[in-house]
């Protein structure tokens, strides 16, 4: 059986799910949203800075570059060479911690990273629908992209009112 549920991303979207589940509603809201020029540009971007890539290009002690675009002084002592496997090094755990669950998906994007690395001209990455979704359904849940982010059921009730949200 189905249900309706609302979906809430702050003043930016408001939605409505039919699924059988919450997480139902998750995946069919993220499925939704693959064309949404904001989510393709932060996902495709594979850009230090205003994509996602932006998330993986730190260290225990924080994000590789200063606002001047300088290393910190740990990384600025190291040789080249060095620097390049420490970055590397970071950037391949954090993705990897970032997908989880989905190693698959770890790898697809390190691949289109490093394809971009070694030079080759990529237009947009070549990455799979369940990719897309999987990758919207982490941002999403990370906080960041959306202000108070919520799925909530809708129950039609016997009287003709029903608060969604309120703050």
């Amino acid at each position: 059986m189905t249900k309706l549920y609302a979906v809430h991303g702050g003043p930016s979207i408001f939605a409505l799910v039919r699924a059988k589940t919450k997480d139902e509603a998750f995946h069919i809201f993220a499925e939704n949203q693959i064309e949404d020029e904001s989510f393709k540009d932060e996902i495709n971007g594979l850009t230090i800075n205003g994509s996602l890539l932006d998330k993986f290009y730190r260290d225990d002690n924080g994000y590789f570059m200063n606002n001047f675009g300088e290393y910190p002084e740990k990384l600025s002592k190291m040789s080249k060479e060095d620097r390049e496997k420490y970055v590397d090094f970071h950037i391949e755990k954090n993705v990897k911690s970032f997908w989880g669950d989905f190693p698959q998906h770890a790898e697809a994007y390190l691949k289109e990273l490093k394809a971009i690395n070694e030079g080759k001209d990529i237009e947009e990455p070549s990455f799979s629908k369940d990719f897309y979704i999987q990758t919207i359904k982490l941002i999403i849940a990370d906080g960041e992209w959306y202000d108070d982010f919520a799925i909530v059921e809708v129950e039609i009730p016997e009287t003709n009112y029903q608060i969604i949200y309120s703050n």
